[in-house]
């Protein structure tokens, strides 16, 4: 296995790993599944899925790589709003996410977080429920081949927003909107880094939302 099927990007000050889990050999799962924590390999383990058991050990692998390149020694804990942190002020902050048998994990010096989707077909009623009308109506604007981007785009963002702000799904989806760079949420303000990437055919948007400043008095 060579780490070099790993491929880096940068997303504004934000860096990004990612690879795809669909297509590597049972070796090298087992040597990414040997890499990975206990608690890891436990909760892979118990996945039924093979795609998602195989999105599981990536991230875990991810992570073995994250430490190592930074010397962390700590453990990782899971906060209750659901995301990772290493246990100790060493101050990197990192977030994971996969989707469709790829595996993103985004590192950087202040609060962020990552969403990765695969472009696949629009889904209006989803948007209609979960997005703000002005999201809604600049989706339902689109031609029928530009919907299924376009949604994919601000669905990352939405998620991206949610996972740096720590709040998960407490947040509601329409309480905040995506439509420009800068967006607002629960008293914060955050940052997009959006790109999209094709992979072995597959198109994939990656957004990274970085903290920038408070606006609480």
């Amino acid at each position: 296995m060579k780490e070099n099927i790993v491929k880096e990007y940068r997303l504004g000050d934000s860096t990004v790993w990612l690879f795809g889990v669909k297509e590597l050999s049972e070796t090298d799962l087992d040597e990414m599944y040997a890499c990975c924590s206990r608690p890891r390999q436990d909760a892979a383990d118990r996945i039924k899925s093979e795609l998602k058991r195989r999105e599981s050990v990536g991230a875990g692998y991810l992570l073995f790589l994250l430490k190592k390149r930074f010397s962390i020694a700590e453990d990782l804990v899971v906060l209750q709003s659901g995301k990772p942190v290493f246990q100790g002020d060493n101050g990197l902050h990192f977030n994971i996410s996969h989707s469709g048998g790829y595996v993103a994990l985004a590192f950087g010096k202040t609060p962020l977080g990552v969403d990765i989707e695969c472009v696949k077909r629009k889904d209006l009623k989803v948007a209609k429920r979960f997005f703000r009308q002005e999201e809604y109506d600049d989706l339902a604007g689109k031609t029928g081949a530009e919907q299924p981007d376009i949604f994919c785009r601000m669905w990352t963002g939405k998620e991206a927003v949610l996972k740096a702000s720590g709040a998960g799904l407490s947040v509601p989806l329409d309480s905040f909107s995506v439509l420009e760079e800068i967006v607002e949420c629960s008293g914060k303000q955050y940052e997009l880094h959006r790109q999209k990437i094709t992979e072995t055919g597959q198109e994939l948007w990656v957004c990274v939302a970085k903290e920038i400043f408070c606006t609480d008095d």
